[in-house]
């Protein structure tokens, strides 16, 4: 009997441990490694038609680049953004997502400027219309000489969301104090929970339970 037990003890671990879930990046290339193309500033990022378009910078939190938004000038904006699906190239939300309440982090660096901003957007894109996910201001957790990593909790994804779409950037009046508008952002990840799919040695090891489990209870009957 004690046997038994420990054998069901054992494929039930086996079966939670398969059955976990994992983490990935709902948008991609957050660390803006990859090259674009087509307009894109980098591999699936696009910029906004503004005055001021977002670029790269090779002042990087890690790896070799990061996104660059500026409007040095004043009264523009630099934004850039992604469609997960349509420009990054990620799969589409399925049901498996609904009721998860993601968080977007990212590392950032800079000055927004005494009369800008830098902002971060997310809309989920559903069957019936868009949803706002997330609408919120940085500038007063970043600094010109250091990176900091930033935090913000989406709302819950709704039924129906296929894709995603996010949305960030700075904005700024007139320049004054001699205080620029430049704002570095890097590594970005939006932590979609998805199903673990199970390695070949895990099946393995869970087959191999189960098995013990059934010759257990065989020996018993007998």
């Amino acid at each position: 009997m004690r046997h038994l037990k420990t054998a069901a003890v054992l494929a039930a671990t086996l079966l939670a441990g398969a059955a976990g879930a994992a983490t990935t990046n709902g948008f991609a290339n957050g660390g803006f490694e990859a090259p674009g193309g087509g307009g894109q500033i980098a591999a699936g990022w696009l910029t906004a038609a503004t005055s001021s378009p977002a670029t790269l910078s090779t002042d990087a939190h890690s790896g070799s680049f990061a996104l660059l938004l500026s409007a040095p000038n004043g009264f523009d904006a630099s934004i850039a953004l992604q469609d997960s699906v349509g420009h990054g190239g990620m799969p589409a939300l399925t049901a498996a997502n609904v009721g998860d309440t993601p968080w977007l982090t990212f590392w950032a660096k800079g000055d927004a400027s005494t009369t800008g901003n830098a902002f971060v957007k997310l809309q989920y894109f559903t069957s019936s219309g868009n949803v706002l996910a997330l609408d919120r201001q940085f500038q007063g957790q970043i600094n010109p000489n250091g990176w900091t990593q930033i935090s913000f909790q989406a709302s819950a994804i709704p039924v129906g969301t296929t894709t995603l779409f996010l949305e960030i950037g700075t904005a700024v009046g007139p320049i004054l104090d001699g205080r620029p508008n430049a704002v570095l952002v890097d590594d970005l990840q939006f932590n979609l929970t998805t199903a673990a799919v199970p390695e070949p040695a895990s099946i393995a090891l869970l087959l191999a339970g189960l098995a013990t489990v059934g010759a257990a209870a065989r020996r018993r009957r007998a």
